[in-house]
C-alpha cells in the first residue's frame, strides 16, 4: 500500500519531479514535468537534465550546482529554463542526492514561478509608482534649484550640486535583506538634512543614489568642508530591528555658477566626479574640474586610437621568462603586452592601459592577449616546448557574463593543446568585489581546463589577505615593488618575507616578481621562495627572440648552490643572516669607492634597525639558536657593524682615502668572518 500511496505522490503532483541517475541521465519525471516543460517522456528519458536550461543559462551556475551536491548532497535555488517550444520561464529547482538500491541518484523538485515572478513586478511598481517617483523627484530638483539659484545670483554667492552615492550598498541587502536596506535608504535624507540648513535640498536620484542642492557657498574649501560633514553624518550606525547597519558614501560636486550649464549638465558633471571619489578609495570627496571636458575628448580619442589598433593587430606580446632558483630551470613566461604604435613606437602598458579600465575595450584588450597567448602556447606544444605561459586579466574580464562560454570557444580551436600549462594572473585585485563569482569562474577553468590562477602584486591591496583566503588560487605573486626594494628598506623585506609564509600556511605557491640582482634570488630561496621572475634573469623578450635565451642561458651558479636551504630550516634562517650581512658589506664598499657623482645606496648605519639587526632580535625572541650561537652571530654582526660605520665617518669627514685604505686593511678580516659565518650554516641540522 504504501508503495502505491508513493507512486501516486510521484505521479499527481502538482511540482514537477526528475530523477537523473549518477551519469546525469534522465531515468523518470512525472505528469507535471511534461506540463511544465512540453516534452513528453520519450523526449526526456535518457536525456542530460540541461536540455530543460535555457541556452543563456551561465554554465558556471551548472557547475556551482553540481559542485553543492558533490559538498552537500543538496541544491536550492531559482534557474532559467526553456520549454520545447522555445519560450522562457522562470523556476524554482530543489535537488538532493540519494542513494538508492546501492547507485546514486539525483532526485529534482522543479515549479514554475514566472507568474508569480510577474505579479511581484508588477506590484512592486505599483507600489512605488518608480516611474511616476522618478518624474516627481527631477520636477523637485528643477524646481529647487530654480529657487536657489536666483539667491545665489543676487547674494553673490555659489551653489553645490553634489552627487552622493553609497559604497558597496549591496553588501548591506546581502547581509542584511532588502527590508533593511530599504529602511536604510529611507533614514538617508533625514540623516543628511541633519547636518545641512533648512533651505537646502536632498532628492533621491534612483537606487543608492542622491542629489543634494546647498547654497550659501563661497568657495571650494566651503563645499568641501560641508559635504565632509555629511560624509560624517553618514558613517554613523543606521539602526533597524536593533541591528546596527554600517555605510559610507562618495559624494561629487560641482559648483554654480563657475559651472554654468543646466541642472541636468550640473548633475552630469558631479557624477563624473563621484565616480573618480569611488576610483579613489570611497567615503571621499572629488570636486569637478572643468578642465575634465577636455581630458574626457582626449580619452575617447585614445579609446578610439585603441580600439583601432586592436582591430588592425598593433598590439604585440612579449615574453619575460620563470625560473626555479634551486635548479636553474626555466618553467615558464609570462606573457606581456606591448602596443606597436605606428607613430610613437613601442609604447609600454602604463601609457594605455588605464584608458580601458571600466570600457568595453578592457575585455576586447583581454580577448586579443588570449586568442594570442593561446596560439604561441600551442606552437610552443607543438614544437616540443613544455613551458607554462601565464597572461594578465582583469578581475572585471573574469566576471563579465560569457567569459567561460568565450574562452571555451577559443581553446575548442585547439584540440590538442595542454590547457593546463596555460595560467591566468587576476590584475587589480583591488577591484575584486564580487569574490564568489570570481572563485566560481577560477574553480570552473580549473576543473574544465585545468587552468591555474594567480594573485598578481600581492601585498599591496590591504584585502589580500581575504583573497587569500577566499579564492581557490593556486599562485602568488609578490609585488615586484617590495621585492625590489628588501635588500635596502628592512619593511619591505618583511613584507615579502610575510607574504611567503602567508601563501606557504594556505599550501599555495609564491613566486617573486622584481628580482634585479643575485642577492635579491638568494635571500628569496633563504625565505622560502623557489620560483622567480625580473631583470637578473631577462628583461621581457619579443618571441622572436626567446629561442636565442633559451639557447644562451646558463643558471646562477650562487643560486642553484642553495638549493638545501628549502630542506633545512635552520640553515635557510642563519643563511637569511649571511646574506643581509653581506649586502651590508657590498653597499659598504660601493659607498666607499664610488665617484662622487655617482649616486649610491647608503647602507643603515643604526645597527637596531639593519636587516641584521631586526633578524637578530627575532633569532634570539624565537630562539631559533642557541644562546651560544646567537652570541657568536651577535659578536660577527658588531664587529663587522663597527668597522664599517668607522670608515663611514672618516668617508664623510672627507678622509675619502683613509677609510678606502681603511676597508682594503681590513676587507680579509671582512671576508673571514663571512668564511665563518658559511662554515656555521653548513653545520647545522633541523
Amino acid at each position: 500500500m504504501r508503495n502505491t500511496l508513493l507512486e501516486n505522490a510521484f505521479k499527481f503532483a502538482h511540482e514537477g519531479i526528475v530523477i537523473t541517475d549518477e551519469h546525469h541521465k534522465i531515468v523518470d519525471i512525472n505528469d507535471a514535468i511534461q506540463q511544465i516543460t512540453g516534452y513528453s517522456r520519450s523526449d526526456l528519458i535518457g536525456s542530460d537534465p540541461q536540455i530543460l536550461s535555457a541556452e543563456s543559462q551561465n554554465k558556471i551556475l551548472n557547475q556551482t550546482v553540481w559542485q553543492s551536491l558533490q559538498r552537500n548532497g543538496f541544491w536550492h535555488g531559482e534557474v532559467s529554463n526553456k520549454r520545447k517550444d522555445g519560450s522562457h520561464y522562470v523556476a524554482r529547482l530543489s535537488v538532493k542526492r540519494v542513494n538508492a538500491l546501492g547507485k546514486v541518484f539525483y532526485l529534482g523538485h522543479l515549479s514554475d514561478i514566472t507568474a508569480d515572478r510577474k505579479y511581484r513586478a508588477i506590484l512592486s511598481d505599483l507600489v512605488l509608482n518608480r516611474n511616476s517617483h522618478q518624474i516627481l523627484n527631477k520636477n523637485r530638483l528643477e524646481n529647487e534649484f530654480r529657487r536657489m539659484s536666483m539667491i545665489a545670483d543676487n547674494q553673490n554667492e555659489k551653489l553645490v550640486v553634489a552627487f552622493m552615492d553609497l559604497d558597496e550598498f549591496k553588501t548591506i541587502n546581502d547581509i542584511h535583506g532588502k527590508a533593511a536596506a530599504d529602511n536604510l535608504l529611507d533614514q538617508v535624507p533625514a540623516r543628511v538634512r541633519s547636518v545641512l540648513s533648512e533651505t537646502d535640498s536632498i532628492v533621491r536620484y534612483g537606487g543608492d543614489e542622491f542629489v543634494l542642492i546647498i547654497g550659501g557657498m563661497k568657495n571650494h574649501a566651503a563645499a568641501t568642508e560641508i559635504i565632509q560633514k555629511v560624509l560624517t553624518a553618514i558613517g554613523h550606525p543606521f539602526v533597524f530591528n536593533d541591528v546596527p547597519m554600517m555605510v559610507t558614501a562618495s559624494v561629487g560636486y560641482t559648483l554654480y555658477p563657475e559651472d554654468s550649464g543646466s541642472l541636468d549638465t550640473l548633475i552630469r558633471h558631479a557624477d563624473q566626479s563621484m565616480y573618480k571619489a569611488k576610483l579613489d578609495g570611497k567615503s571621499t570627496v572629488i570636486a569637478y574640474d572643468p578642465g575634465e571636458e577636455v581630458q574626457i575628448t582626449e580619452r575617447n580619442q585614445q579609446l578610439r586610437e585603441i580600439a583601432t589598433a586592436i582591430n588592425e593587430d598593433q598590439f604585440v606580446l612579449f615574453f619575460q621568462p620563470k625560473v626555479t632558483l634551486s635548479t636553474g630551470n626555466i618553467f615558464g613566461f609570462e606573457a606581456l603586452i606591448r602596443w606597436q604604435h605606428p607613430q610613437k613606437g613601442l609604447l609600454m602598458p602604463d601609457k594605455f592601459i588605464d584608458q580601458v579600465y571600466d570600457t568595453e575595450l578592457e575585455v576586447s584588450l583581454g580577448q586579443w592577449v588570449i586568442c594570442r597567448a593561446l596560439k604561441q602556447l600551442a606552437e610552443w606544444q607543438q614544437a616540443g616546448h613544455n613551458y607554462q605561459l601565464s597572461i594578465n586579466l582583469t578581475a572585471y574580464h573574469l566576471s563579465t557574463s560569457d567569459f567561460i562560454d568565450w574562452l571555451q570557444q577559443q581553446i575548442k580551436r585547439y584540440p590538442d593543446l595542454d590547457t593546463r600549462r596555460f595560467q591566468i594572473e587576476i590584475l587589480e585585485s583591488n577591484r575584486l568585489s564580487d569574490l564568489s563569482l570570481i572563485s566560481n569562474v577560477v574553480e570552473f577553468c580549473k576543473s574544465e581546463f585545468g587552468i591555474t590562477t594567480a594573485l598578481d602584486d600581492f601585498g599591496t591591496g590591504y584585502s589580500s589577505l581575504t583573497h587569500i583566503r577566499v579564492l581557490p588560487v593556486d599562485v602568488v605573486k609578490v609585488d615586484q615593488t617590495f621585492v625590489r626594494r628588501m635588500l635596502t628598506e628592512p619593511e619591505d623585506c618583511k613584507i615579502v618575507e610575510g607574504v611567503i609564509a602567508l601563501a606557504q600556511s594556505f599550501n599555495i605557491q609564491v613566486i617573486a616578481e622584481g628580482v634585479e640582482s643575485i642577492a635579491h634570488g638568494e635571500v628569496l630561496l633563504a625565505m622560502g621562495c623557489n620560483q622567480a621572475q625580473g631583470y637578473a634573469l631577462a628583461k621581457p623578450l619579443p618571441g622572436e627572440q626567446i629561442k636565442n635565451f633559451l639557447a644562451n642561458y646558463e643558471p646562477f651558479t650562487q643560486w642553484c648552490a642553495q638549493s638545501d636551504l628549502l630542506k633545512n630550516h635552520k640553515q635557510a634562517r642563519l643563511s637569511l643572516f649571511y646574506f643581509y650581512l653581506k649586502h651590508w658589506m657590498h653597499q659598504l664598499q660601493e659607498s666607499l669607492f664610488a665617484e662622487p657623482e655617482i649616486k649610491t645606496e647608503w647602507p643603515i648605519t643604526q645597527i637596531a634597525d639593519s636587516h641584521c639587526g631586526i633578524w637578530l632580535e627575532k633569532a634570539s625572541y624565537h630562539h631559533y639558536f642557541d644562546n651560544e650561537t646567537i652570541a657568536k652571530i651577535t659578536q660577527y654582526h658588531h664587529y663587522i657593524f663597527q668597522s664599517g660605520n668607522d670608515l663611514l665617518a672618516s668617508y664623510l669627514a672627507g678622509d675619502v682615502h683613509a677609510s678606502r685604505a681603511g676597508y682594503q686593511a681590513q676587507v680579509n678580516t671582512f671576508e673571514s668572518v663571512l668564511a665563518e659565518l658559511n662554515s656555521l650554516i653548513k653545520r647545522m641540522t633541523d
